[in-house]
């Protein structure tokens, strides 16, 4: 895959504004630390942390896009929120950019639906990072039924 500072990826002759694939994962070990999200403002509470995790607004409203519908078709009043950390992270979904870039913002959100409120410590959100020069930007996710 080619890409371009404007964020142009040119595979195969083609031209893609972002790259999708997907990991077979069977086992994925829960963060131990989260917030719990009332379904209800998930309209309101998603679009806030993807923000704090380092999301433009377009990469916001592409995992909102992907996410949403289907977070609010679990049947659930309750979602658990968390990221994989990095260790989890590299053993479920490694990936290499070559050159490294100056910014990597990489994360994979973790969902777990609740029927009730859970008691969890924390999810402490790194201060949002900042682009400088070649940004490159991965977000995933897992949903743990």
């Amino acid at each position: 895959v080619e890409a371009y500072p404007d964020g142009t990826l040119i595979y195969q002759n083609r031209f893609y504004k972002e790259l999708f694939y997907e990991t077979d994962v069977n086992k994925i070990n829960p963060p131990k630390n989260g917030l719990v999200l009332d379904i209800n403002n998930l309209d309101r509470q998603l679009p806030e942390i993807i923000t704090e995790l380092g999301l433009s607004e377009t990469e916001g409203n592409e995992f909102l896009d992907f996410w949403l519908p289907g977070l609010k078709n679990l049947d659930s009043p309750y979602l658990l929120f968390s990221v994989l950390d990095q260790a989890e992270k590299d053993r479920t979904d490694k990936i290499e950019i070559s050159p490294e870039p100056d910014t990597f913002i990489s994360f994979i959100a973790y969902f777990k639906p609740l029927n009730a409120p859970i008691s969890i410590p924390p999810l402490l959100i790194p201060e949002r990072p900042k682009r400088v020069g070649f940004t490159a930007v991965e977000w995933g996710g897992v949903i743990d039924r």
